[in-house]
């Protein structure tokens, strides 16, 4: 299989973050606990996909006006998932599709408002801990999350496929009837 910058980019983000985390004590973080933890538990099984490593969740779930610690690393290789599992998608259904239609897909299917729908679907916003003074349900906040969940996904199973598979599950929920509406004659 031939990597695109993009997925090379992606695996050695990956890797360094895995590394980073390898020599990390896995310990449950502490707002893990009590009644986040069963929302916690809520969210993984609506991923259909239950961390190894609770705290990496737990650091997805930060944004960086809460703590230093936060979801900002993960956010950027979430969206770099995203992106090419909607380009490998398309790709492997219709290797004739246009650099223009391609984009447009990409722009349509990872664009902050489209994956703030399923954040809130997720209710990401009632999970990831902001400052007092920043709103949780802000569209960039949520986006962010939403991201950053599937770059963890990435780097708790150390693979990209297993992020890219569920993005799509998530996807296969809102958005393909959607794109289907504007590519009929493309068996998604």
């Amino acid at each position: 299989m031939a990597f695109t910058a993009a997925g090379c980019l992606a695996l050695f983000m990956i890797l360094c973050i895995s590394q980073a985390y390898s020599h990390v004590e896995q310990k449950i973080h502490p707002v893990m606990k009590g009644p986040y933890t069963s929302s916690i538990e809520e969210l993984q099984t609506k991923i259909k996909y239950q961390f190894k490593d609770k705290s990496l969740l737990a650091k997805t779930m930060t944004h960086a006006s809460f703590s230093l610690d936060n979801n900002a690393v993960l956010n950027i290789l979430g969206s770099e998932i995203i992106e090419a599992a909607i380009s490998f998608h398309y790709l492997s259904k219709n290797s004739t599709i246009s650099k223009g239609d391609l984009t447009s897909q990409k722009a349509k299917i990872s664009n902050c408002s489209a994956l703030s729908k399923d954040a809130f679907d997720l209710q990401l916003n009632e999970l990831i801990r902001v400052a007092p003074k920043v709103d949780p349900k802000a569209q960039i906040i949520v986006c962010g999350c939403y991201r950053a969940l599937f770059g963890a996904i990435g780097v708790d199973a150390k693979s990209l496929d297993v992020a890219r598979e569920k993005f799509w599950i998530r996807q296969g929920r809102n958005n393909i009837k959607n794109v289907q509406k504007h590519f009929p004659q493309q068996d998604l």
